[in-house]
Order: C-alpha cells, then structure tokens, then sequence
C-alpha cells in the first residue's frame, strides 16, 4: 500500500517545510522531520536540482544519489552537480540557508517581514516594514555566528513565524517591486535571479503554514495610510472634556476618511494582510480581511469598519504625541536660553 504520508507531500500537504524542499528544493533536507521521506518525495517528483542538493550527512547524500540513479534508469535527463551558493570561513565550507520569518497587522496595522540570505560574500538580513503603499527597510550584515543568534532570536518572536523563503521573498517583492528601497536592492544581491523569478512567480498561499482553526485575530487596517487631513479633523472633533473613549465625535470622522483614492488604498491594504494571514495558515483572519476589502470596495461607510476605527485612533495618539514631543522641546530650548535650572 502506498505510504499516505509520501502521497500528501506530493499533493503538497502535510508538513510545510517538508514540501518547500521537495517540490521547490527551499531550506536543507537535513533539518527536516523526515529526510528519507522527503527525498523519496522529490525523487518521485523528479526534482533533480534538489536531490544534487543533498550534501550531508553522508547517509543521506547516499539516498539522494540512489535516488537520482533510479531517476536516470527511468530515462530523466539528470546533469551534472552545480556547486550551491557557499562562503569559506578558515578550513569549512559553509551552505547556509535563506530564511524568512513573517508577522501579521501589528498595532500600527503594519505587515512585517523578515528575511536572510548569504553569498561568497557575507550575510544579508533585511526587515521590511508593509503598511499599505508605503514601506520602510532595514537591513544589515552578520557573520556567521551573529546570524545564528538573529535567527534564534526571531524564532523565539511571539509576534513573528517563519515560513517557507519564497512566500516571504513573494510578498516582500510585492511590497517593494517599484519604490525605491536602498535596502531592498543590496539584499537581492545576495538573491540568486532564478529563485526571485520563481518567488514572483509562484503563488505565497501554496506555501502556507499548516491551518489554523482559531477564531479571528483583532487587527487594524494600516493608521499610516490616515490622511493627515482626517486626522488633524478628528482631533478638532475631540471633546476637550473627554476621553478618546466618546464614539460620536469618531464615527463622524471615519466617515470623512474615505475619499475614492484612500478607500483603493485600504482595500489594497486589506488585501495584502488577507494573503498574509493565509500564509500563516489564520484562514478565518483572512477571510475577515478579505470580506473588508470587498466592503471598502463596495463604498460601506467608514464608521461600519472597526479596523479603520483603530487606525484612526492610532493617527490620533500618535499626533497627540507627536505634538506633546514639539512642546516639550520649545519648552526646553527657552530653558536653556534664559538659563532656567535644568536647561543646561
């Protein structure tokens, strides 16, 4: 009888990771739950590339080249060993993965994703930062025991969970691909252009991580994507007497929010936090996002949506803030210009 675990991987369920490497050749066969197991995938997939990518431990380079003998004797054109993408550091020779961690609306209502990659030259981790059209990078280089304790870390991130490489680098690049991002642009250098197209290509939820059966997560459309205008209207509408708490004062202002460009930008918004959440395998998030695109599309007022209402009222903190930091800082230039005490 046919193993059911060998035919899930092949109709690409089951373990996630398992069925990046064999159908896509993504992350080390090695670190898996079950090598032998993926390899007999891939062989039966035929994929070459990531069998000749099986290097250790010898047990296992073993059962790749069986496998690859088998495919050659049934007539599958197999080429010669292309040596991977490596950095020597004194007497070792190092294959070290590219990794991606993504983390859904955050309380700015921004989705983040995180990626490594390594060439002969060094280590890349890049961070970008999605809120709708408008992204922000960071990015930076480890050696090679800084890289382990980056990925550690983000491992241990309650907020962030890594998936598959190409859905991170799918949806980083969605993000990104037009915009100017300094950033961005180094990290592809360390990217192999043959894995970007095949991240462009493909499609992130077919990556996705193992279902979940949660309820839906409380989350926020993207509060960078408030206009300044709506924001500066609803601070007028704020009663001086009362807390941010008072409804009537915000339902007004959400529904002056959505003019024709900024509810396409919200529904696009809630579009790419829908594909998101599906990545991470919160279908019933995705679905709720899903449904807030089409409603935005379909011209429902701004009141009706309560992820608007927190963007809202996260614009609104943060000018308070904002305005809080400009007095605290003209206090203290006249301080220190009349030589009040504690100006210096």
């Amino acid at each position: 009888m046919p193993d059911p675990r060998l035919a899930a991987l092949l109709a690409q369920s089951g373990d996630a990771a398992t069925v990046a490497w064999c159908h896509h050749g993504t992350g080390d066969a090695a670190s898996l739950p079950d090598p032998e197991l993926a390899i007999a995938a891939a062989a039966e997939l035929g994929n070459v590339s990531a069998l000749q990518g099986v290097q250790a431990p010898k047990a296992l380079r073993k059962a790749a080249a069986a496998a690859l003998h088998r495919l050659k004797s049934r007539g599958v054109k197999v080429a010669d060993v292309v040596a991977p993408r490596s950095f020597s550091l004194s007497r070792e020779q190092l294959d070290v993965p590219a990794r991606a961690w993504l983390g859904a609306p955050n309380a700015m209502g921004n989705c983040i994703v995180v990626l490594t990659a390594t060439d002969f030259d060094g280590s890349c981790i890049v961070e970008v930062v999605v809120g709708g059209d408008k992204v922000q990078d960071q990015h930076g280089h480890a050696p090679r025991n800084e890289l382990r304790r980056f990925w550690k870390d983000m491992d241990a991130d309650p907020t962030m969970a890594q998936v598959p490489f190409l859905a991170g680098l799918h949806l980083a690049d969605l993000a990104v691909r037009g915009k100017s991002v300094h950033g961005w642009d180094h990290f592809l250098s360390k990217v192999s252009k043959p894995t970007l197209a095949n991240a462009r290509l493909s499609d992130p939820l077919v990556h996705a991580l193992p279902a979940s059966d949660a309820a839906p997560e409380g989350w926020l459309l993207p509060a960078w994507l408030i206009p300044g205008r709506s924001t500066e209207a609803a601070l007028s509408a704020m009663p001086q007497d009362a807390g941010p708490s008072e409804e009537g004062w915000l339902s007004t202002s959400l529904d002056g929010v959505l003019d024709a460009a900024t509810r396409e930008k919200f529904a696009a918004a809630a579009d790419f936090s829908a594909t998101v959440f599906g990545v991470l395998g919160k279908g019933s998030s995705a679905a709720s996002a899903l449904s807030v695109a089409a409603r935005l599309r379909a011209g429902d007022a701004g009141s009706t949506f309560p992820e608007l209402r927190s963007a809202l009222l996260v614009a609104v903190f943060q000018e308070i803030q904002r305005g809080q930091d400009e007095q605290r800082k003209d206090m203290e230039a006249m301080m220190h210009k009349f030589g009040a005490p504690g100006g210096a």
